[in-house]
């Protein structure tokens, strides 16, 4: 096993092929670590992800704009968003630990505790100008269902944004090809367009990240 391996979990959360329960303790038992294992990794999605919007955003008043960022786990991107002025942003994620975390760094107006997919949010439809995903699904598919972006379509305002950001090696397994298919149906069916697909090296390791920017309808 290698130093980078034992000295994280990273590898056994993102390899486990059991269920969603085990991939949520393994974070539970990682969250106090968790921030300063993923920077040593080379992990800059979040600051990627927030750069975009805010590309995409243009000119609005980051103070005016409502994010919503999921799964918000340690507040990684919630930090990123404050540097930029974004400081009217929501964090969601179904881990308590992981959210401790977050709530210590007050980078997010708002903590919610839940989990997505299940049709069942705490958030009024239209809430959010802008609701963010990176490193929201992984190869084992213990993370976020595909299916969540349904909730998320709900609680995004008309002509808001969803971007999401992925690595190269989970673009290329069967959650990669599930979730190309379920943007696909999504566009299909009237609920956003996918206005934009864009690459950035240096995501993760030696991965490339794919973003894709939706705006919905």
């Amino acid at each position: 096993m290698s130093t980078e391996t034992a000295r994280n979990p990273f590898d056994t959360v993102a390899t486990l092929t059991t269920d969603y329960a085990d991939s949520q303790a393994g974070y539970s038992a990682w969250a106090t670590q968790y921030e300063e294992d993923m920077v040593t990794m080379g992990y800059n999605g979040p600051r990627q992800v927030v750069t975009l919007m805010h590309d995409v955003l243009g000119g609005a008043s980051p103070s005016t704009v409502r994010v919503l960022d999921v799964p918000a786990g340690t507040g990684m991107v919630g930090s990123e968003l404050q540097k930029l002025g974004y400081t009217n942003a929501d964090g969601l994620d179904a881990n308590p630990d992981m959210l401790k975390v977050a709530e210590t760094k007050q980078v997010y107006r708002r903590l919610i505790e839940a989990k997505l997919g299940t049709g069942e949010l705490p958030v009024e439809p239209n809430t959010y100008d802008a609701v963010l995903l990176v490193g929201a699904f992984t190869q084992n598919g213990t993370h976020l269902p595909c299916e969540c972006l349904e909730d998320l379509v709900q609680i995004t305002k008309p002509d808001g944004l969803i971007i999401l950001g992925t690595g190269s090696v989970t673009l290329q397994s069967d959650v990669g090809v599930a979730l190309l298919a379920k943007l696909q149906d999504l566009q299909e069916r009237g609920l956003l367009s996918i206005v934009d697909k864009t690459t950035r090296k240096n995501y993760f390791r030696d991965w490339d990240g794919t973003y894709f920017v939706c705006r919905v309808a």
